[in-house]
């Protein structure tokens, strides 16, 4: 006769590791996370440009995941990065070209003490990113499959 024993730790349902949650849950945890870091919380530290693009990425990529109104945020800052990229007068660099000029620009410009706005364009370059594909494409699409496992999709 065989037993089989079962070692689970309470409260964790798969990868659910926070219990029921939704994408809705994480899109505005990384929305209200981003925006305190962004006011000068002293528990979520944004005090460089690269942590401020991060945290815009991370953003932007989650909101797109959870759909809804989110996805119109979401959609709505792309839009900006596309119109900041395409009727310049120097050509339209496509879609993924729009995408890496917005996620360069966070990244290079001296912004100095001006966190939001490499926030900002980071974020609307992982929403121009996600929809374009290919590499930076690539890592949209790995923070959407984490955060779904996560919420148990």
């Amino acid at each position: 006769m065989h037993h089989t024993v079962v070692l689970a730790a309470p409260g964790v349902n798969g990868l659910q590791l926070f219990g029921a949650v939704t994408l809705t849950f994480f899109a505005f945890a990384s929305a209200f996370c981003l925006i305190a870091g962004l006011k000068g919380s002293d528990r979520i530290k944004i005090q460089t440009r690269d942590q401020a693009a991060i945290w815009g990425f991370v953003t932007g990529a989650l909101w797109i995941n959870a759909g809804g109104t989110w996805a119109d945020w979401a959609n709505s800052f792309g839009d900006v990065g596309r119109s900041m990229t395409a009727d310049t007068g120097f050509g339209d660099p496509g879609l993924g070209g729009s995408a890496c000029l917005m996620l360069l620009a966070a990244w290079c410009w001296p912004f100095k003490e001006r966190m939001a706005f490499p926030a900002f364009l980071a974020l609307s370059g992982a929403v121009l990113a996600g929809q374009a594909g290919g590499i930076p494409g690539m890592a949209v699409g790995i923070i959407r499959a984490i955060v779904s496992k996560m919420a148990g999709g």
